[in-house]
């Protein structure tokens, strides 16, 4: 049984209601929206608990809710498609790689970004240019990348095409621009490849500002269209709370940030270590990262570009130079490496906290962090519903040593 069903059957044990949405059950993107609030949360809990089961005896979990669980979402990424000659623009339709949901309307995301993208179908389809069809590996408009702010109501856009002309897509920027004024600035991302993801090989920025103006907390952002973030700014503004919460008895001298990104933990972890090192693969994260830091005057973070499990295999660098009291992580879907597991128990940090959108591999990494030496306790686990009307949880595990 896979996770869809497994959801689809434990859904069963609940009253349904009508889904607000228009598109629910033809759309991919929401498969709990004809649940209740409420419910979505028990359902979640008890999903939650269950995985933590395995690991014996753990601190009562908590899970926290969204205040408002509808459009919330900060970024979307939607496909172009054709349907009778006439092109489409939306999500992928559930259980179905090749048909895309023609959308008016998405209830997760801010009625202003709505209006932007309808108007970016309506100025695609005037170009007479087709969508591409992934079959076939030939068409033109592939995805659209919105990203917004509710801080300062800015949004920013990136069409992803394949190779075509720079005059078509400089004049469909400046005529969304026109439109729109909280549209901030538009990209235009190229790919030859036949993978149906919206990851260009190249990004070029057409018109507007380069980067987007955005808040989290106490801190100022400034993100590229394809920078990663928390869907819910609100949501994470709490995930990154309890974080610290969980330090202020501490006072670390040396701070790990592994799988950083554009450096929001290492903004929050300043205000309490003395030095913070923070570490990712990808360059384009860490440019944005370092950018942050500069923009809101912090001078004790340093970032190494790099593969996790790789950099911290040498240990002159941080065991000798900058010996961890903390080390954060927020890996991937897959969770830890088994190197990088080993690199934190050699590391021997007072507190380890992992942020994982994935319990199964938070659980998996968990038991081995918990059965080796030095040992640690479970401190604490506190879930966030940071994707409401989905399966999805960000979960916080706080371990300390024991």
């Amino acid at each position: 049984m896979n996770t869809e069903q497994m959801w689809v059957q434990e859904k069963s044990a609940y009253a349904l209601v009508n889904a607000p949405c228009a598109y629910f059950g033809t759309c991919g993107g929401c498969t709990l929206q004809d649940l209740a609030y409420t419910d979505q949360l028990t359902l979640k809990r008890t999903r939650i608990q269950r995985a933590f089961t395995s690991l014996g005896a753990v601190p009562p979990i908590e899970l926290v809710p969204l205040n408002d669980p509808w459009r919330y979402r900060n970024k979307a990424e939607f496909t172009f498609g054709q349907s009778e000659g006439t092109l489409t623009l939306g999500y992928h339709a559930a259980r179905s790689f090749w048909r895309v949901v023609d959308l008016e309307d998405c209830l997760l995301l801010p009625e202003p970004v709505l209006r932007i993208v309808r108007d970016v179908r309506s100025l695609a389809a005037e170009t007479g240019l087709p969508a591409y069809q992934p079959r076939r590996h030939e068409g033109f408009f592939r995805h659209l990348v919105v990203r917004s702010s509710a801080a300062t109501g800015q949004v920013l856009l990136a069409l992803i095409t394949a190779p075509g002309s720079r005059e078509t897509m400089d004049a469909m920027a400046r005529a969304l621009m026109a439109r729109h004024p909280a549209l901030a600035g538009v990209y235009w991302g190229v790919t030859r490849k036949l993978a149906d993801v919206a990851v260009p090989e190249e990004l070029v920025h057409l018109v507007g500002a380069a980067y987007l103006e955005d808040r989290m907390g106490p801190f100022r952002l400034q993100l590229h269209p394809l920078s990663f973030l928390q869907p819910s700014s609100r949501q994470a503004e709490r995930v990154y709370g309890r974080l610290c919460e969980g330090l202020r008895d501490l006072s670390p001298a040396v701070a790990w940030d592994l799988y950083c990104g554009v450096g929001v933990i290492a903004l929050y972890l300043s205000r309490h270590a003395g030095r913070v090192y923070g570490i990712d693969s990808e360059e384009h994260h860490l440019e944005m990262a370092s950018r942050n830091v500069s923009l809101n005057g912090v001078r004790n973070v340093e970032f190494r570009t790099g593969r996790v499990e790789t950099l911290l295999m040498d240990r002159r660098v941080w065991l000798q130079e900058a010996k961890p009291d903390v080390i954060v992580v927020d890996p991937p879907r897959a969770g830890l490496h088994p190197q990088a597991l080993s690199s934190l128990l050699a590391g021997r940090p007072a507190r380890i906290a992992y942020l994982s959108c994935n319990v199964q591999s938070l659980v998996r990494d968990l038991r081995l962090l918990l059965a080796s030496f030095p040992r640690y306790r479970l401190a604490t686990v506190t879930a966030f519903d940071m994707f409401p009307q989905t399966h999805h949880v960000e979960t916080l595990a706080l371990l300390s040593r024991a």
